[in-house]
């Protein structure tokens, strides 16, 4: 089943290692999103982060996956994390493939950065109705979490399975990285069918 992906990466850096991602995709006759104007992205964050949540929410719409591509400075991009989170607050799957092997047309390969799903996690409080799951974030693995600073609410809804057990918990307890370098050319499509597999999409 062909599966339209939001592709989230951070963008000067790193875009053209992400198009190499995007064009083994689409080249096999599936659909890709994510790789929006530059200018239209940096216009809307000049305005407000209200404006700019409105730009990224409507480039994922139809969307059934958010693919993190990881660089060496990805995980500490406030908008990358931004859409992890709303990838899960709408249900999709997701998953992350290291992308510093690929090689850069002017800078070569780099070395490998922090795996986002490290750095943000969910925090499971028990109610009277069951559990209640929260986004939390820090700044590297020994930091201690906090509550996200986008996303202050309750998550409406988690496909993923049962929700783990009361306390804190990195998204990549939940949610897998892979690595470009093993043969992630032929076998991406089978990564991001099993991230939709997962979010029952």
């Amino acid at each position: 089943m062909a599966r339209r992906t939001f592709f989230s990466f951070h963008y000067k850096p790193d875009v053209q290692r992400a198009q190499i991602v995007k064009n083994s995709w689409v080249t096999r006759e599936r659909e890709d999103a994510g790789f929006f104007d530059s200018s239209a992205f940096e216009a809307a964050k000049r305005t407000n982060d209200d404006t700019l949540k409105a730009f990224l929410i409507r480039e994922m719409h139809g969307s059934s996956v958010v693919c993190i591509l990881v660089g060496k400075e990805t995980a500490h991009r406030r908008w990358v994390r931004y859409e992890i989170q709303r990838g899960i607050w709408d249900e999709r799957g997701i998953l992350a493939v290291r992308i510093h092997t690929i090689r850069h047309f002017t800078d070569g390969v780099t070395t490998p950065g922090p795996n986002p799903l490290d750095l943000l996690g969910i925090h499971i409080k028990r109610t009277e109705s069951g559990k209640s799951a929260r986004f939390i974030e820090r700044s590297s693995v020994i930091d201690g979490w906090s509550y996200s600073s986008d996303f202050g609410q309750v998550i409406p809804k988690w496909p993923y399975g049962a929700l783990p057990s009361e306390g804190s918990h990195a998204l990549s307890s939940i949610f897998p990285i892979y690595d470009w370098a093993a043969d992630g050319f032929n076998q991406l499509g089978g990564w991001l069918d099993k991230a939709a597999t997962q979010a029952g999409r």
